[in-house]
């Protein structure tokens, strides 16, 4: 029997990976989380190994592209690599899942007897759990529910309210369908609401007015740090520049693709040899006492962004202490990057207005992009998607660049290393794009959008107020229900 309960709870978490890209079955995603609910809710026996294994199965499977990351660009054994990737899982599934015992802890303390205050209550704490994960473990925004109302009409909550909103809107529904389980209509009712929300939005293509140019290179991952390699890399970005169209206005090179420093003699030599100093936009490496940065730079006027946001076992390493030496991944320079600070001017690029320039993670991190988006006109963001190897990774960052370029009412140019390349309009339609492992230059045009969204401004605080706004009530409704039996009596 328990083993019966553990499988479900895992098949629970696993299945709600697939309404994500590149599966795109939204509706899973009730199902994976009304498992949850409902546990919390109606079904207390064993509730933290249940869980722990549902974590197990969502984090497992949603984070799989480490074992990518580790094995083959580590070169190491697949023992070692799988002992990193189901430690991270555990603690991903510790950390982001097993806490979520807490809401049946304050469930029981307030004590809600009706259904749908019990239902606010829980959805209100699954939303302030999710905005965890901007912070914990430096941050881990991966799999976020409301990311699957891309493409759907529900997906026009994004500029108002983000996608934090759409979890919200997964929540209530599905803690109030099985909170009101016996109730056929009111089911039905709320049934019918959440397949609404999954309905397919017709997409309107939009013209840019300014071109554009996007380097894929698709260079070998497992050569690039290799002595002598770069010449390789070199002539091979050489060759797509002369490629691109004379006419574009910016051609931008993807995520820190020259294995070398912009203080490296060669890298100056390099950018000399493009004969496109005033136009090139490019991910490169940045050291500075002592201290290597992944930065977004414009040549032209030696102006540069550091990320902020790293992956962890990608540009540092949890222990990193202990693990070098041990394998030779922990061992490669990118390996112990420096976050830049958190506070950094916008770039400005294009005719001198100001360009936000998210890199790879850091696209993830919804307020780290809005703030980013105040005073910003486009956004550019650089990837090296080359680290997900043929996982789903790939198609989830895409997503998470389209959804931000909603959120912020901007079109986004996004540039990695081997796919997907792509423009995105600022209604997160793709409006051209580069497939994986295609070497090759994407061709398109922008347009410049100041206005900000109703997101940008106000939405981000909003929704994060919501939830503690939602408890407050619910605290306050009990108070005056425990005076008025307390005077009764």
């Amino acid at each position: 029997m328990i083993l019966k309960d553990l499988f479900i709870a895992f098949s629970a978490g696993l299945i709600g990976i697939f309404a994500f890209a590149p599966f795109s079955l939204k509706f899973l995603i009730f199902i994976s989380y009304g498992y949850i609910i409902y546990i919390l809710i109606k079904n207390k026996k064993r509730l933290f190994l249940k869980l722990f294994f549902w974590g197990i199965g969502h984090w497992g499977f949603g984070m799989s592209w480490i074992i990518v990351s580790v094995y083959y660009y580590g070169e190491t054994s697949i023992a070692t690599a799988s002992i990193i990737y189901i430690l991270l899982t555990i603690i991903l599934s510790l950390v982001f899942t097993c806490p979520l015992l807490f809401i049946q802890y304050i469930n029981n303390k307030i004590g809600n007897d009706e259904k749908n205050k019990q239902a606010l209550l829980v959805s209100s704490l699954l939303l302030i759990s999710e905005f965890s994960r901007e912070f914990l473990l430096n941050g881990v925004p991966w799999l976020i529910p409301g990311n699957v109302f891309l493409d759907t009409y529900a997906q026009n909550i994004y500029p108002i309210l983000g996608a934090a909103f759409g979890s919200y809107l997964i929540y209530f529904i599905t803690s109030i369908v099985i909170a009101n389980s016996s109730n056929k209509k009111f089911l039905f009712l709320f049934f019918a609401i959440g397949i609404l929300l999954m309905i397919p939005q017709k997409t309107v293509q939009q013209n840019g007015e300014i071109p554009i140019s996007i380097i894929q290179p698709s260079s070998d991952p497992f050569d690039k740090y290799k002595p002598g390699y770069y010449s390789f890399i070199e002539n091979n970005l050489l060759d797509l520049i002369k490629k691109s169209s004379t006419g574009s206005k910016m051609v931008v090179i993807p995520e820190a693709e020259l294995p070398y420093p912009t203080n490296d003699f060669r890298f100056k030599a390099f950018i000399e040899k493009t004969k496109i100093k005033d136009k090139l936009v490019m991910g490169a490496w940045f050291f500075d006492n002592n201290k290597l940065y992944n930065t977004i730079y414009y040549p032209n006027k030696e102006i540069l962004y550091k990320k902020t946001h790293l992956v962890p076992f990608g540009e540092y390493i949890p222990f990193i202490s202990k693990l070098r030496g041990l394998i030779d991944f922990f061992d490669l320079p990118m390996s112990n990057v420096t976050p830049g600070p958190k506070l950094q001017d916008n770039m400005r690029l294009i005719n001198d207005y100001e360009v936000a320039t998210p890199i790879c993670f850091d696209i993830a991190f919804p307020n780290t992009v809005r703030k980013m988006n105040i005073s910003s006109f486009l956004m550019i963001n650089i990837s090296n998607d080359t680290w997900f190897g043929d996982s789903i990774g790939p198609y989830h960052h895409l997503n998470k660049a389209r959804i931000r370029a909603i959120e912020n009412n901007k079109w986004v140019i996004r540039a990695t290393n081997n796919g997907f390349s792509a423009i995105i309009d600022n209604n997160g339609t793709i409006v051209s794009k580069t497939e994986k492992n295609v070497t090759g230059v994407l061709e398109g045009k922008v347009n410049l959008v100041g206005e900000r969204s109703i997101f940008n401004k106000f939405g981000y605080y909003l929704t994060k107020i919501l939830p503690f706004l939602m408890i407050l009530v619910l605290l306050i409704n009990r108070s005056c229900i425990l005076r008025k039996n307390l005077y009764q009596s």
